[in-house]
């Protein structure tokens, strides 16, 4: 016999603070229209640092780019004067391609510095539907060359700049990597991808049956037809179908356990591996998409964020064994 009814659809175990962060998530005002909000995402942002603020500094500054300028954030950890030149992540945020940015997603890049120990660059790209998927990719890929060109002005080593992301920008971020590849540039020393949107099948089962509290399968519809119609899939497969993998840098990809996109993580790894990658992934128990912003009412989260920047120390610190 079959479970009740009642325990079938019973909400699953989340990890300590998530349903905090869930409810923080729900509380913001609904908001009319793109615009409005992008606004509140950015006015209301500092609700997920209620718990834990980041001990690392901050500066804003843009990228002079042909035609526009890109925000950029920069994150820096206490730096040891006897280190030398440190680490850095070249990272680009999520929000379905055209949500999100630097100050709504601060909680999450602020962490991942204190984490990792490493200096944080995270790139405000053009978002869709005013700029198709194309703007979007040329800024982000703009602002890793911009970090590694300017690396000595931020006492950063250019061979330990990795390139992260999540959701969205985790795609933005292999698509990046593979275009630096294809360009004979600087290569990043590794990717970082927390549960990217790796397959963009509005289709695939797992997005009918997961129980995310926040992703649901009507805001996924939106989002892949957004990125479809917007000329995403016009550049090139999704990153689970792409054949041109081979020579991409070492990879970690954080999945979570609850989150309608795990499964596509595995696949991609699986293809990544297949094509001699070097390439390592966990699924985050109790975790849903997104909870990287749950770091500042989540101890389970910056555990998790503490995992990850194990997970890609020797490329960040090779010196140290």
């Amino acid at each position: 016999m079959g479970r009740p009814a009642a325990a079938a659809d019973a909400a699953p175990p989340l990890a300590e603070g998530i349903e905090r962060y869930v409810a923080l998530f729900r509380a913001q005002p609904p908001a009319p229209g793109m615009a409005a909000m992008r606004l509140a995402g950015d006015l209301s942002g500092d609700r997920f640092a209620e718990g834990h603020r980041p001990a690392v500094r901050r500066f804003d500054t843009a990228i002079a780019a042909p035609g526009r300028e890109i925000a950029v954030r920069i994150h820096d950890p206490a730096p040891d004067p006897d280190s030398g030149p440190r680490p850095a992540i070249c990272y680009f945020h999520g929000g379905g391609f055209a949500l999100g940015s630097i100050e709504s997603f601060d909680i999450a890049t602020a962490a991942l510095a204190e984490a990792s120990g490493a200096v944080v660059a995270s790139v405000h790209y053009r978002r869709l539907p005013e700029t198709p998927y194309a703007g979007a990719q040329a800024d982000c890929d703009e602002g890793f060359a911009w970090l590694v060109h300017n690396a000595a002005s931020l006492d950063i080593d250019p061979a330990r700049i990795l390139l992260g992301g999540d959701s969205a920008g985790a795609l933005l971020a292999l698509a990046c990597a593979a275009n630096a590849r294809d360009m004979g540039a600087a290569p990043p020393a590794g990717l970082l991808l927390f549960y990217g949107t790796f397959a963009m099948d509005a289709g695939r089962p797992a997005y009918r049956t997961a129980r995310d509290p926040l992703l649901s399968q009507p805001r996924i519809e939106n989002y892949v037809a957004l990125f479809s119609g917007s000329g995403g899939l016009a550049a090139g497969p999704a990153p689970i179908d792409r054949d041109d993998l081979a020579g991409l840098p070492p990879t970690h990809i954080v999945a979570a356990e609850h989150d309608p996109l795990c499964g596509e993580a595995g696949e991609l790894a699986e293809r990544m591996a297949a094509a001699g990658v070097d390439v390592s992934t966990r699924v985050a128990p109790g975790m849903i998409h997104g909870f990287l912003r749950a770091a500042g009412v989540s101890a389970a989260a910056r555990d998790e964020l503490a995992k990850a920047a194990d997970a890609v120390r020797p490329w960040l610190w090779p010196h140290n064994g």
